[in-house]
This record gives C-alpha cells, sequence and structure tokens, in this order.
C-alpha cells in the first residue's frame, strides 16, 4: 500500500530510515547535502504488518491490528527522527523497504541508504536492501557508513543498534 510521490520544486532527498544507527548516519549526511543543494528531505521508514507473517494458530492475544501497529511505527519513527532533526517529518509506508524506498525514489534527485561499517573481515557490507536500491534506483544513490557522522550525533536514544555493537570509546 504505496502513497503517492510528493512533488516539489525543489530538489528532493530520499532517505531510508530503518531505526538503526547506519540510517541515523544517513539522515544526517542527507540534511548536510540538502543544505548545500537547497534541496528537501524525506525520510522514509518502510513497515509491513507483523500479522502476515503468523501462523493461524498462534495466540491472538498477541496480534495487533494493522492500523494501530502502523499508529505505534508512526509515532515511534516521528520520535527517533525529532532528536537527529527537529521539524523533519518521516514518511512511513506499508510494504517491503526495496518497494517503498524505489517507489519514493522516483521523482527523487538523490536516494541516501546507510549500511553496516566497513569490516574487512565480512565479505559484504552492504545489506539485500542496499543491494537491490544501487541496481534499481531510478536516481543515484549515495550509502553511508556510520563511521562518517560522529558517534554521539547518530545515536539518540531512541534507535535501535540493528545488530551494530558501539564502537569502543563511543
Amino acid at each position: 500500500m504505496l502513497d503517492s510521490v510528493s512533488q516539489t520544486s525543489q530538489p528532493r532527498i530520499v532517505v531510508g530510515f530503518s531505526h538503526s544507527i547506519a540510517s541515523a548516519s544517513a539522515l544526517l549526511w542527507a540534511i548536510r547535502e540538502a543544505q548545500l543543494r537547497g534541496a528537501v528531505v524525506e525520510p522514509v521508514h518502510a513497515w509491513q504488518w507483523s500479522g502476515e507473517g503468523r501462523a493461524s494458530y498462534a495466540p491472538m492475544d498477541t496480534w495487533r491490528c494493522p492500523d494501530d501497529e502502523q499508529s505505534a511505527i508512526t509515532r515511534s519513527t516521528a520520535l527517533a527522527i525529532s532528536e537527529l532533526a527537529p521539524g523533519l517529518r518521516p514518511v512511513v509506508l506499508q510494504g517491503p523497504a526495496v518497494q517503498v524506498l524505489l517507489h519514493q525514489a522516483e521523482a527523487a534527485d538523490l536516494l541516501i541508504l546507510g549500511s553496516r561499517p566497513f569490516d574487512p573481515d565480512t565479505p559484504a557490507t552492504v545489506g539485500p536492501v542496499v543491494g537491490a536500491c544501487l541496481v534499481r534506483a531510478p536516481c543515484p544513490v549515495v550509502v553511508v557508513s556510520p563511521d562518517v557522522v560522529p558517534a554521539q550525533r547518530a545515536r539518540p536514544r531512541h534507535l535501535a543498534y540493528a545488530g551494530i555493537p558501539p564502537r569502543p570509546g563511543t
């Protein structure tokens, strides 16, 4: 269920926001880039209803209806983004992350995504969402490592670590 892409006469930068340190770094980088370009920043969070993948015999008392879940996700996303960029409103859309990001990037000048920090012992440092967007995006894509933005700026309390352990001394 995708909304229409926002239309603006200003350049538009779409940023994938997943509540991770990497996406927070991408958002902060996008804000600096937008200042240079005179662009608007559109943080986009994709979500999928948790009830879609549940077994029919799963206990019903743990289920949330899609509307309640979307409201909670919208609130938590707005809160996390407000800590990084007060006044910036996220776009929260239901659907697979790649599909949502590519749709929102259709009229964008730039798509910015966060990635895992570089690790020489790991063969791939981009995940499947970043990889798919790099191949199929209708606009240029910038991939930002969390190492690019100072840790204290990219780690507000409402972000999950998404499997990225804090670096020593941060």
